[in-house]
């Protein structure tokens, strides 16, 4: 299946990769790419990760249904994102 043909809400912008897409975020982060930093607009938290060629092969695999991490800490990195998407929305309601 080629690329163009694999919709996701993954961005590539001059800052790197971004997505609010938190599953697709944990596998990043789970295939080890660290989250470079987060933003937020009115509805959505967004991970950004460096512009690097492992994370379209990364994104390709993941929507491909071909990708392999440990489910265990797949399922940590979710845990992790959601805490850390509540933190960053609780701190602006308490800025707000």
């Amino acid at each position: 299946m080629p690329m163009s043909n694999i919709q996701s809400d993954l961005v590539c912008t001059r800052d790197g990769y971004k997505t609010c897409d938190l599953y697709l975020a944990a596998f990043f982060s789970t295939a080890g790419c660290p989250i470079k930093t987060t933003s937020r607009d009115s509805r959505k938290v967004y991970f950004y990760f460096e512009n690097t060629e492992i994370v379209e092969k990364l994104k390709t695999s993941y929507f491909l249904r071909q990708a392999k991490v440990d489910a265990l800490s797949y399922a940590d990195s979710i845990k992790g994102l959601k805490s850390l998407c509540a933190s960053i929305i609780s701190n602006e309601i308490k800025r707000g």
